[in-house]
């Protein structure tokens, strides 16, 4: 399985915020999303299937690592699936300290799931590696 960033350097793309203690996991999770969105993608590889071009390969790294903030920013866990999305409080009040949460999965976060965050998408797409046709051989 390619992993298109470690965990240092995801550190070093959200610092100041710090990375999650499950950074590994997180980067496994978006490596696979990426995989998934550029799997008709054609770009010069090494031997281990990674981009050779280090302005491609920049880009995979950035996408990973842009992916991982949006689910972050989101309070997403990936691995989990629909269990991961973590409720959300939908009100609150202080006198008499009660605060109610969603009861389900909205659709935005079930997207946020799902999808690409939209800075990885932007990344990705400046580089070349999205909207590109199958094309049979």
């Amino acid at each position: 399985m390619r992993i298109y960033a470690t965990p240092e350097e995801l550190t070093a793309w959200l610092a100041p915020i710090p990375a999650p203690a499950d950074a590994a996991g997180l980067l496994r999770s978006a490596s696979g999303l990426i995989r998934s969105e550029t799997k008709t993608a054609i770009y010069p590889t090494d031997a281990d299937g990674y981009a050779s071009n280090t302005v491609t390969r920049s880009a995979f790294k950035d996408a990973a690592c842009a992916q991982v903030k949006y689910w972050m920013d989101h309070k997403i866990t990936p691995g989990l699936g629909l269990a991961g999305l973590k409720p959300a409080a939908v009100s609150k009040s202080i006198g008499g300290a009660s605060i109610t949460y969603e009861s389900g999965a909205t659709a935005a976060r079930v997207e946020a799931l799902v999808g690409l965050a939209p800075d990885a998408h932007y990344i990705l797409s400046d580089a070349g590696l999205l909207g590109n046709p199958v094309v049979l051989l």
